[in-house]
């Protein structure tokens, strides 16, 4: 069944402006679409060229328990075999040490063309990138990038529809994308279903501890979806597939009593986000020295929402939670008033 359209939240653009590599592994699979060429040994990829932002790389300041996974027992590790090959690797490593806001950031900053693959189960996540927009998110399991069967397809010979969902398994080519090529269904709902599907599958790998990623530079896998536009607002895409996110409490320990403070550039970077009035809200009471459970009183939201809502924060690094026996760092000259007149004030 097509999901109805989510009546678009009310944006609110905010005019706010706020890791270690681990050793480099190659999975098993050809990389998508339909690309057979092996990836190469760590030793034998000093021609790959890898992404090391000074900036991303440095350590980061100490976070609450609330950004940390809650199992003592590391969960089971998708780990792929190493093959020896030519594949040009731009970055790899565990989401642990590289977070995905920063894959996502050097997707965008540094233009990047060609395949983001995330290993969250057996079959990998696929994100293609043209010229640092995003085109689209796939699988290779129809069954998980899509497991109902959509009122847009209720007219379409149930043959028809079997045969892309084969298909998708065989080049990982969205079967709605196939779909509207052969005219069994209008294009532009198409590419609407495909975003939502690829967005609902994305937002899994938020809250998948230490997933395993790489991102190969290769031009050539863009060749069959050169009609599709892509999302040149990257991180606003990637702020859509958060708020997809309903249950981030099953991996994360949440302090109530921690203090959201921003990032060394969160205040500058959330400026440029399309929030909707209640993260707009939420954002204009980070001081340094409101607690979470303080946060939620002003705003009259129970934790569970108030707990949604900094996930987002988190997850971008617009801001970090500090333990509330931690003294705030001091903020900005001036912060409280610009957030003030950004926001409106809080209580």
């Amino acid at each position: 069944m097509m999901p109805k359209s989510a009546r678009k939240p009310k944006s609110k653009e905010a005019h706010m402006e706020p890791s270690n590599s681990e050793e480099r592994e190659q999975p098993d699979k050809p990389p998508f679409p339909g690309e057979h060429e092996p990836a190469p040994e760590p030793e034998a990829s000093a021609g790959a060229e890898v992404f090391q932002s000074d900036d991303w790389w440095n350590a980061s300041s100490p976070t609450s328990d609330w950004a940390q996974p809650v199992s003592e027992a590391p969960a089971p590790e998708i780990v792929p075999p190493k093959e020896t090959g030519t594949a040009d690797v731009y970055f790899c490593g565990r989401t642990s040490l590289f977070p995905l806001n920063r894959a996502l950031q050097a997707i965008a900053k540094e233009k990047l063309t060609g395949l983001l693959r995330l290993f969250l189960d057996a079959e990998p996540l696929d994100l293609l990138a043209r010229d640092g927009e995003i085109v689209l998110v796939t699988t290779r399991d129809p069954d998980l990038y899509c497991p109902e069967t959509p009122s847009l397809l209720s007219n379409v010979d149930t043959d028809v529809v079997t045969n892309a969902r084969d298909q998708q398994r065989e080049n990982g080519t969205p079967f709605p994308l196939r779909l509207a090529r052969q005219e069994s269904i209008d294009r532009e709902p198409a590419l609407e279903l495909m975003k939502h599907y690829g967005q609902k599958l994305f937002s899994e790998a938020w809250i998948t501890p230490r997933a395993w990623m790489m991102f190969e530079k290769n031009a050539g896998l863009l060749s069959d979806f050169a009609d599709l536009p892509g999302e040149p607002n990257v991180i606003d895409w990637a702020l859509e597939t958060l708020r997809l996110v309903q249950n981030p409490e099953q991996t994360e320990k949440f302090d109530p009593a921690c203090i959201p403070a921003f990032t060394r550039d969160g205040f500058e970077r959330v400026q440029k986000l399309k929030l909707t009035s209640d993260e707009a809200q939420f954002a204009s009471q980070f001081n340094g020295t409101r607690s979470v459970q303080q946060i939620a009183k002003n705003l009259r939201v129970d934790l569970k929402s108030a707990r949604q809502l900094l996930f987002r924060f988190l997850a971008l690094e617009i801001v970090e939670c500090w333990p509330a026996i931690t003294a705030a760092r001091p903020e900005p000259k001036g912060l409280s008033r610009r957030v003030g007149r950004l926001f409106g004030r809080g209580r």
